[in-house]
């Protein structure tokens, strides 16, 4: 009887262990990029994610009404990588899910320049 129940607890534990790493959902957050002086300038930033297995789909921007589907996403290891077009450039995601958090990096190439930012957003409940 022990072994049984030890074994049904290791796999309650396992899946919600499996359950938590889903990123699908609605989040919000910010958007913190340096201006041309160097000072960190907060914007919304708002993300609608779809996990199917490895794969991600979904949509990124601003706020709910500003939407644009990301590209490429995937997801390794509670690690989502992402592309999303933006005018005339492409901004490359690289974000770490951490329970109903996720965090990471935005690099963007425009013009020859390249920038980044930092993205930090609550999944909605």
């Amino acid at each position: 009887m022990k072994r049984i129940l030890s074994l049904a607890f290791a796999l309650i534990a396992a899946s919600a262990i499996l359950l938590a790493a889903d990123a699908t959902g609605t989040w919000s957050g910010t958007l913190t990029v340096k201006d041309d002086g160097g000072s960190p300038q907060e914007r919304p930033a708002h993300l609608v994610l779809k996990q199917d297995g490895d794969k991600l789909t979904g949509t990124a921007g601003p706020d709910a009404s500003q939407q644009m589907p990301i590209e490429k996403g995937k997801v390794e290891d509670g690690k989502l990588t992402f592309e999303v077009a933006a005018g005339e450039s492409i901004m490359k995601f690289a974000l770490v899910l951490n329970g109903d958090e996720l965090n990471g990096e935005i690099q963007r190439e425009r013009d020859g320049e390249h920038q980044t930012a930092k993205l930090a957003v609550k999944r909605q409940k």
